[in-house]
């Protein structure tokens, strides 16, 4: 596992690391997102910086650094994929690499901006388009994939939690974290809404459904196993209604392997299903031969 212990960056000022990277020739651009751009930082917010560079010795999805101390969480993009973009302006998928690029230049506050790529593609996201115009919606394979996860752990854990034996009840408290953290994604995903961070999501909800909110943050704070996987289980069908419902017991469900065949395939798998125990006369037949003799 390759690391840097301490980095230059650690000991400079936000303003003299600001200063360093302008005198870069490979960067053109410097936008700061995140909390110190949509309100007022405290001693906990961090430095979320994009960098529009020329090149990369190799693509760089994330980075983590420090400055001045403080942890710094960096995204580079290319000059070449932002001059696309302006080129063909079509709308593009919001988990792509793009998207996220897009989505942080909504909101974002460009410090530096040599070529004036940055300005340009913030125009287009903010003024020559209205929000969302730039976003494909989230397609069916993304769709179905929230609906049948978030089933699949919920029929689970009301299946476990029945157990009274303690590596059960420690798996359901387990599997809960982890499905909690899923079921706002799923929320996001299924009503065509760009997920922009766990803050960006609670500053949403706040706004526009306090309701959610309030179930979501009951859901976290309660103790109690069975009363947390019942409030799971209402967050899950809140989640979930505008795409499905949530499963009953004796339904069948598949996940294909291939996710973009389920919205021309999915039939074609509990078909198959039902018809591997359609042949009663066959199956009858199976069990008289392999029946053993008393």
């Amino acid at each position: 596992m390759k690391f840097t212990e301490s980095t230059l960056s650690t000991n400079l000022t936000f303003d003299e690391a600001l200063a360093r990277l302008t005198a870069s020739k490979i960067v053109d651009g410097i936008a700061l997102f995140g909390s110190r751009v949509a309100t007022a930082n405290d001693m906990v917010s961090d430095y979320d910086l994009l960098l529009l560079v020329t090149h990369l010795p190799v693509r760089i999805f994330q980075m983590l650094t420090h400055i001045h101390g403080r942890m710094a969480d960096v995204v580079f993009v290319e000059t070449e994929m932002a001059d696309r973009l302006l080129e063909t302006p079509n709308a593009v998928q919001t988990n792509s690499f793009e998207g996220l690029f897009l989505l942080k230049m909504h909101a974002a506050y460009i410090v530096y901006d040599a070529s004036g790529r940055l300005n340009r593609v913030q125009q287009w996201v903010k003024h020559d388009k209205p929000f969302g115009d730039w976003l494909l919606p989230s397609p069916y394979p993304d769709l179905y994939a929230a609906w049948f996860w978030q089933n699949h752990g919920l029929y689970h854990l009301k299946r476990m939690v029945q157990s009274n034996d303690p590596l059960y009840q420690t798996a359901v408290d387990m599997m809960l974290l982890s499905c909690l953290s899923g079921v706002c994604r799923a929320y996001y995903c299924v009503r065509q809404l760009p997920w922009q961070g766990e803050k960006a999501a609670i500053r949403y909800l706040q706004s526009h459904d306090p309701d959610y909110l309030a179930l979501l943050r009951e859901c976290l704070a309660t103790v109690d196993r069975m009363h947390k996987l019942d409030l799971y289980e209402q967050l899950v069908s809140y989640s979930l209604a505008p795409a499905g419902p949530v499963w009953k017991p004796g339904i069948t469900a598949v996940y294909l392997a291939d996710p973009t065949q389920h919205a021309t395939h999915t039939e074609a798998a509990l078909t198959f299903w039902e018809n591997l125990f359609a042949e009663e006369s066959s199956s009858m037949a199976f069990l008289s031969a392999t029946q053993r003799p008393e």
